[in-house]
């Protein structure tokens, strides 16, 4: 059995953990260890954690103490994982309990790609959805189809580890989109694997790594700046902006999104 290091980033979130790490320990693929990155939190989660670690010794607890971001937790995460296999969990998702398994089984018949991805699905507070995308054929090479949409979410990622740090990891400097962004550069260098079943649940909650409108929209305009020429290259631009448009112009802040994209595209 190959080895996986899971990596979760967690910040004042101690209420919501325990689920979320429960449903990592009660995998039926179980040789791996559970790196819970605590990111300058200020509530129990320290005691939380040791509590956690003193009933399954798999669980090792690292702390950052100045808060730096999701992005800083993982890729301190990975440094620090002792695995050949890195995937990643958030302090409020949950896995079903066979999703190291498939994607593991997945994976040995298709030892050629460096990822293996699969759905999730999204809870909100009136019911769930699957993010609107077209799931076919999600595998290989990927670049031209993540510069449209990103369908890979970082809970769903079973890479190596080798190929993160050749990637480079998250951008720290990134507010929001960083899974997006990893996504592009993993894509340009390696083929991806797509495991075809939900394996996952996300719960959108305010206050969590997803939600902030306004880290919504600037790294969204930062993504559009960074990506332009391929974007363009693909045909995909307009495409892209349009629907960043649509969504600001449904919460009333177009004209700031605008000059907010303007600003990016100039500064290159």
């Amino acid at each position: 059995m190959k080895k996986i290091s899971v990596i979760i980033p967690t910040y004042n979130r101690s209420g919501k953990l325990r689920g979320s790490v429960e449903s990592v320990l009660r995998q039926t693929y179980t040789d791996f260890e559970l790196l819970i990155v605590d990111d300058g939190s200020q509530d129990d989660t320290r005691e939380v954690v040791e509590a956690m670690a003193i009933e399954d010794d798999r669980i090792r607890y690292i702390r950052q103490e100045i808060n730096q971001g999701a992005s800083a937790a993982r890729n301190e995460g990975v440094r620090q994982a002792k695995n050949p296999l890195i995937a990643f969990q958030d302090s409020d998702d949950m896995w079903r309990r066979d999703k190291l398994e498939k994607q593991m089984t997945y994976w040995e018949m298709h030892p050629e790609y460096a990822m293996v991805y699969c759905p999730i699905l999204v809870h909100v507070d009136k019911g769930y959805r699957v993010p609107d995308v077209d799931w076919r054929d999600l595998h290989g090479n990927l670049f031209r189809r993540l510069l449209i949409h990103n369908t890979i979410g970082t809970p769903t990622m079973l890479i190596r580890k080798k190929c993160f740090m050749e990637t480079g990891g998250f951008d720290e400097d990134l507010r929001a989109h960083e899974d997006w962004d990893f996504a592009l550069r993993f894509s340009r260098k390696y083929e991806i694997g797509y495991v075809d079943e939900v394996l996952v649940d996300s719960y959108y909650s305010p206050g969590g790594i997803s939600s902030g409108v306004s880290a919504f929209y600037e790294s969204m305009c930062r993504m559009i700046a960074r990506y332009r020429e391929p974007m363009l290259q693909y045909g995909v631009f307009d495409t892209v902006v349009g629907d960043v448009f649509s969504k600001a112009e449904q919460r009333g802040i177009l004209q700031e999104v605008k000059s907010m994209l303007l600003y990016f595209l100039q500064q290159g």
